[in-house]
């Protein structure tokens, strides 16, 4: 297998997993989703809260902004060596304290750690109106997506197996596969259809129903086409770099399994 990278901006990627299966491509697709641990927000201890709206609803939109994960700097608390009790290795603290009139936004939050702090500064909260305060404490650990939607480190996961489309030389060039295609596989040249954009194939097959000769063919490859984009917690490359490590993890697990049968 081999993977080719063909956009990487940090927050969004894309890239093709060569000579692989469908089998692989979604277990890797699932483990992005599911199996790269990422910081969130797990519970709040309210000292203040005169605003409109209630601690729980207040708890869980803080839960869900994307907070900044390194992961080689925090453990999982139930590999930690203070039991899962909380401490430094495991956890951080954000602290927030506003008065009204104003609105709260993701920036407002006072992190132990410098380097653990909301991923957009700019995620409103909530309004205060005058005499209104919002003081709390948000304690955040590391969590996995499969626990719950705020663990996840990828918004977008997805991958559509690639096409291989050829044209018979008994093509008599009626045009009916250029006007249906919607995603302009073919084009004209010199009075004859030929396959200009292969790579954007879906594989809908709107053109071999047209096709009167059957004069078109299309296969499925064993190539993947992926698009990742990241909340912002880390980078994609990471991500995608710790679902197969963690890929690779399970696989050792069940080879031992298995050799102790």
């Amino acid at each position: 297998m081999k993977v080719e990278v063909l956009k990487d901006d940090g927050l969004y990627g894309e890239f093709i997993l060569k000579n692989s299966n469908p089998a692989f491509a979604n277990a890797w697709r699932r483990a992005m989703k599911s199996l790269v641990p990422v910081l969130a927000v797990d519970y709040v201890d309210f000292y203040m809260n005169s605003s409109f709206l209630y601690d729980e609803v207040i708890a869980h939109r803080i839960g869900l902004i994307p907070l900044k994960t390194d992961l080689d700097k925090f453990n999982l608390q139930n590999e930690c060596v203070c039991g899962g009790e909380g401490c430094p290795n495991c956890q951080v603290s954000l602290r927030l304290n506003v008065e009204g009139p104003r609105t709260v936004y993701s920036g407002d939050f006072v992190s132990d750690d410098p380097e653990t702090e909301p991923v957009f500064d700019s995620i409103p909260i909530i309004e205060l109106y005058k005499g209104q305060q919002l003081m709390l404490e948000a304690v955040a650990r590391l969590g996995f997506g499969r626990e719950h939607a705020k663990f996840q480190p990828v918004s977008v996961c997805v991958y559509r197996i690639l096409a291989d489309v050829k044209i018979k030389d008994s093509c008599s060039s009626c045009l009916k596969c250029v006007e249906i295609c919607p995603k302009n596989v073919f084009t004209v040249e010199n009075n004859t259809v030929v396959v200009e954009d292969g790579f954007s194939c879906t594989l809908c097959r709107d053109c071999l129903r047209v096709c009167e000769e059957n004069a078109i063919e299309i296969s499925e490859t064993d190539d993947f086409h992926f698009k990742v984009e990241s909340v912002g917690q880390m980078n994609v490359r990471e991500v995608a770099k710790r679902a197969l490590e963690a890929l690779k993890s399970k696989a050792e697990e069940m080879n031992t399994l298995m050799d102790e049968l």
